[in-house]
């Protein structure tokens, strides 16, 4: 009987074997398939800005074809071209100055130092109707015709009254000659000095974007009407001397029509100004409260 219990269990033994052989089997391995590669990233190339020549190079667009100006009676020509609607300085901050008089008729604003503020030529278009012109610099040393569209012109010199046309950058920074009598005559001494004032100068064409600050304290154009506007900083270098100086300026329009000229005078004064004696508060002595 033990070797039919013996038997049986062993039997029971094989067949647990036989059954678990199966699931032992390793299972065969499905090949790896690899995954897609990621996409390729978007490379965005930078937009190319156009470069602007230095001021002292002539590489710039071909320019306007001349104008035949309209002459008037008696053989005057006619200022038809972009009336200038403000001329005048403001502080380093963009706020308006006003004129300490009208000597002659010419605003005179008054500075102590000469440089330190802003001057600014605000324009709409003139009889012409045509729109005031933005060129800055326009210049060639064989032509005379070739002059910035912005004719600004002093009857002093500013700082050491550098002859070389638009030194307005470090190292080699210079002043501006004066032009004595004012004169818009067709010459290349004329147009290379107005060039090298005009070159100084920012233009600004949004009144929300201008130079200027308004009554409440806004960027915005000095006059409501204007449609252009020209600013400059009066650096150290080309700061205006002591005394009396007159500021022309006229502006062309897109045909290349002048309009009337302004003038202001700026005055620099040979003494500081006096400084103002601070008020002093005098103590009035009180009496100490009596008790009653």
């Amino acid at each position: 009987m033990r070797n039919d219990v013996a038997g049986s269990t062993l039997s029971a033994v094989a067949l647990g074997v036989l059954f678990l052989l199966p699931a032992c089997t390793p299972a065969t391995r499905q090949p790896r398939v690899p995954a897609p590669p990621p996409p390729p990233r978007e490379v965005l190339t930078p937009t190319a800005y156009p470069t602007m020549p230095p001021p002292e190079s002539t590489a710039f667009p071909t320019p306007r074809p001349l104008v035949t100006p309209r002459v008037g009676p008696g053989g005057k020509i006619e200022e038809i071209g972009p009336e200038i609607t403000f001329l005048g300085i403001t502080r380093a901050d963009g706020k308006p100055l006003e004129p300490k008089d009208t000597r002659g008729g010419i605003p005179t604003y008054q500075n102590f130092v000469g440089s330190g503020f802003q001057l600014v030529v605000e324009a709409k278009p003139g009889a012409s109707g045509f729109d005031a012109g933005r060129r800055i610099f326009v210049s060639e040393a064989t032509d005379p015709s070739k002059r910035p569209d912005l004719e600004l012109q002093v009857d002093r010199p500013l700082g050491d009254g550098s002859k070389v046309i638009c030194d307005r950058t470090r190292p080699n920074i210079g002043g501006v000659p004066a032009i004595k009598p004012t004169s818009w005559a067709e010459s290349q001494e004329i147009a290379d000095t107005l060039n090298d004032m005009s070159c100084r100068f920012e233009v600004f064409l949004e009144s929300d974007s201008s130079c200027t600050l308004g009554p409440h304290e806004d960027w915005q154009f000095k006059n409501a009407d204007s449609k252009i506007q020209f600013c400059m900083t009066v650096a150290k270098a080309w700061n205006f001397p002591v005394g009396d100086t007159i500021v022309s300026a006229r502006l062309k329009d897109t045909a290349g029509h002048p309009g009337p000229a302004k003038q202001i005078r700026i005055s620099r004064p040979k003494d500081p100004p006096t400084p103002r004696p601070r008020p002093t508060m005098t103590p009035t002595p009180k009496g100490l409260p009596v008790r009653p």
